[in-house]
């Protein structure tokens, strides 16, 4: 099939060499210097950034019969995908103009369709990296197609249709066409002779549709078998009233609570659906609700909800239209405070009352064409809802009439945009979502200095599928993060035990990891590492874009695609790793760490210090050892500090620490007057962090245990040396570090001191003790 592509592009050359002399001589003249840049896909700056981190849909019409008929089509995809970046093509300047005319709002960018070169698209795909392709009528060109569909896209024909000529014309692209139909997912076309035609070039009839114009806009086709399913999961009587109002904001909800208690006076078994236009609301719509005393259910909460509550709450994705179908009326959002409105066809389609209030103004053509033919009704404030609410549930009569006629005349002029939305829906299943991945592998202090990324990028891209990467030893403080949606662990450490044994297998079991990470299909990796081992992770992970600090270390630059500048002055590795994600767009502010500890840490914790007798003020843990030797405090000076502090402040003394730590401690207990408990290799991080909560005082040096104490809300001593307490010390308020800066080798970053240990050695035990009372509130 590749000597067909070569023939085609070898073809468009020479059709473009030839073109060659028009071309130059139109654009001195001016007519083809507008997006003579994009249509060699050399966009600006500015629009690789927007689509770089977002899902795409690019939409693609020739001109300007073709921009006007995806009209219907476009603004439902805005509607029900906002966090989807719509890019809009079209081949003709007539059809730009058409579209910046009717798109101001619903799509993010209009562009030139590039030149079907293979380089070209190529290039096109790579940066604007679509998950759907939405062709209108009959733009098929083979390039675009077959570079979309090796990139993961899934490809659509909305509206298609194949007229006479094409029809003929498209016979002489023969073994090229057909390679080019299989690629497409599905073709929804206009009529059965559109579906035949389509089919007979080579179309997968498995896969084609006759689903109308979407020029008629839409059509709501839900048999009674799913209404009444639905209606069972949402505990509904069949001739029960139900007022659903979808797309509501805030400032509306109040005045839903005012409608709900005075019809709910008269129609005690009235149920209100509500469906905010911002799915983030629902949380404070219900607190809105229960402020009043009304109770709410969320419609996810429903399966197996066996108690009827009478104010359902919407907080799920793509099921307004369905809802609908269980309203005995309808109320649309928008429009009791000036937003505009919202769509109203689409609950009127359904034959559905529906009832707006005053602002409508950006559905004019809707309303007025609704109420000329009385099947809507407009109301001017909450108290006139109210009443038109009451008096169509009281008048059944009218109701159905109301009902009956908004169907009747939607179904005689729509038709077609609901049946593409649905096939639409069903291909962005499998790609709706932004893919992040975000590396720190180790160890386990600088996996806790990058765990406030995590949150910043949820927060930012909140639809995102985020993804961490880390090494096993510190994956218990990742796992059950709330701001993440999967935790790979990297098994480095087995792969070391079995490559000295059997290099071969070792290198089978990292390649089986590979294959495995590249099935997430990750848009983009986050490197915060700036290692060899984690920007190689970043390119095994296949990421698309790949971001890593622009100092990173071990030859770690040449593996991202764009690389990240970091903070110009010394800062906190915290404040660095968010300087980084800041890079990619993340939100900073708030720090949350996401270490989650639950009811098997606590009984674990419980049973722990259940093990000691002892009674005290106060409970401090010491962790006296680190990875480094050159930082680690004198052993017998840890004893002194533990038995002053039990003695002048009645304090419980917590020693913690690795397996390897136990014996060390032990000779620290040895030298001690007091008891003190060796916890030393009896707990995981997890436990850890439950342990540090409530600690009222951590004491020791630079390292993983001392960064989690601070993470979890412990006040800390950190005693420190070799390293900086500027970018290593205890992060936030309350802490105190005690270093002294009087020598020349302060701050070395040395793992062995190769000189007498001086800097920690100069640490007292009485300035020791003196901090911790402070903190502790006892001076």
């Amino acid at each position: 099939m590749f000597i067909f592509y070569l023939i085609y592009n070898l073809l468009l050359i020479t059709v473009l060499i030839l073109y060659l002399p028009f071309l130059i001589y139109n654009f001195i003249k001016g007519k083809y210097r507008e997006g003579f840049l994009e249509r060699l896909a050399l966009y600006q700056k500015s629009f690789i950034e927007m689509v770089k981190l977002h899902p795409v849909i690019w939409i693609h019409a020739a001109s300007v019969g073709e921009t006007m008929a995806a009209e219907p089509l476009v603004r439902e995809l805005r509607e029900q995908y906002p966090h989807v970046k719509l890019i809009f093509s079209t081949v003709s300047s007539t059809g730009r103009q058409t579209a910046r005319k009717f798109y101001k709002k619903e799509v993010d960018a209009i562009i030139y369709f590039p030149i079907d070169l293979g380089f070209i698209i190529k290039r096109a795909i790579k940066l604007i990296n679509p998950r759907l392709v939405i062709m209108i009528e009959t733009e098929l060109w083979p390039n675009f197609i077959r570079y979309a569909d090796k990139s993961g896209s899934r490809i659509m024909v909305a509206s298609g249709r194949i007229s006479d000529k094409g029809y003929k014309n498209f016979r002489y692209l023969g073994p090229l066409l057909r390679d080019m139909l299989k690629r497409v997912d599905v073709f929804s076309m206009q009529s059965d002779l559109d579906v035949q035609r389509i089919v007979a070039l080579g179309a997968k009839e498995d896969r084609v549709y006759r689903n109308g114009n979407i020029k008629f806009d839409k059509e709501y086709s839900v048999s009674p078998l799913e209404v009444n399913k639905l209606r069972q999961e949402f505990n509904l009587d069949e001739n029960q009233p139900v007022m659903v109002a979808g797309s509501t904001h805030a400032g509306e909800e109040e005045k839903l609570i005012t409608v709900f208690e005075r019809v709910n006076k008269e129609l005690p078994d009235f149920v209100m659906i509500i469906a905010p236009r911002y799915i983030e609301r629902v949380e404070q719509v219900e607190k809105l609700f229960t402020s009043k005393g009304i109770k709410t259910i969320r419609r996810s909460e429903l399966e197996g909800y066996k108690r009827r509550e009478q104010v359902i709450l919407v907080d799920t994705f793509g099921e307004l239209a369905l809802i609908y179908k269980l309203a005995s009326l309808v109320f649309v959002g928008g429009s009791l405070i000036p937003r505009g409105g919202h769509n109203i066809i689409e609950p009127a389609a359904q034959g559905k009352l529906v009832l707006f209030g005053p602002h409508m103004f950006n559905f004019k053509e809707e309303t007025k064409f609704l109420l000329g033919q009385e099947a809507a009704v407009q109301v001017g404030n909450t108290d006139g809802l109210g009443d038109k609410v009451l008096y169509y549930l009281k008048n059944q009569d009218s109701l159905r009439e109301k009902s009956e006629r908004a169907r009747q005349i939607i179904t005689e002029n729509r038709g077609a945009t609901i049946r593409n939305l649905k096939l639409v829906s069903e291909l962005l299943q499998k790609k709706s979502r932004l893919n992040m991945l975000i590396i720190r592998l180790s160890a386990i202090g600088d996996v806790i200095h990058a765990l406030p990324v995590a949150y910043a990028v949820r927060q930012s891209y909140p639809e995102a599928e985020i993804t961490w990467i880390v090494e096993d030893k510190a994956s218990d403080l990742v796992l059950d993060n709330p701001y993440l949606d999967r935790v790979i662990i990297m098994p480095r450490k087995k792969w070391k035990e079995v490559f000295k044994a059997d290099k071969l297998k070792a290198l089978g079991q990292v390649r089986s990891f590979v294959k495995e990470l590249k099935k997430y299909n990750f848009d983009m990796a986050l490197d915060v590492h700036g290692l060899f081992k984690s920007a190689i992770t970043a390119l095994w992970s296949g990421a698309r874009v790949r971001y890593g600090p622009g100092d990173g270390r071990e030859g770690s630059k040449f593996f991202y695609t764009d690389k990240l500048t970091p903070p110009s002055t010394r800062v906190h590795m915290i404040d660095r790793n968010l300087e980084l994600a800041r890079g990619i767009g993340a939100r900073t502010g708030e720090i949350r760490y996401g270490i989650v500890t639950g009811e098997k840490e606590v009984t674990k914790v419980d049973r722990l210090l259940g093990q000691f007798d002892g009674k005290g003020k106060f409970m401090v843990c010491i962790n006296p050892y680190t990875t480094w030797k050159s930082k680690n405090w004198l052993e017998e000076r840890y004893a002194r500090l533990a038995d002053l502090l039990i003695k002048r402040n009645g304090c419980i003394v917590i020693f913690t620490g690795g397996p390897g730590d136990k014996e060390g401690i032990e000779r620290i207990q040895a030298l001690m007057e007091e008891q003190a408990l060796n916890l030393a290799g009896q707990t995981n991080l997890k436990e850890l962090a439950e342990l540090y909560k409530r600690t009222h005082l951590f004491i020791g040096g630079d390292t993983g245990p001392m960064h989690l104490a601070a993470a979890v809300g412990s006040r800390v001593v950190a005693l420190m040396g070799p390293t900086d307490p500027v970018t290593h010390g205890p992060y936030g308020d309350g802490h105190i570090v005690i270093q002294h800066q009087d020598l020349d080798c302060i701050k070395c970053w040395k793992r062995e001191c190769p000189a007498s240990h001086s800097c920690m050695k100069n640490i007292r035990v009485d300035e020791v003790l003196s901090a911790a009372e402070r903190i502790l509130g006892v001076t």
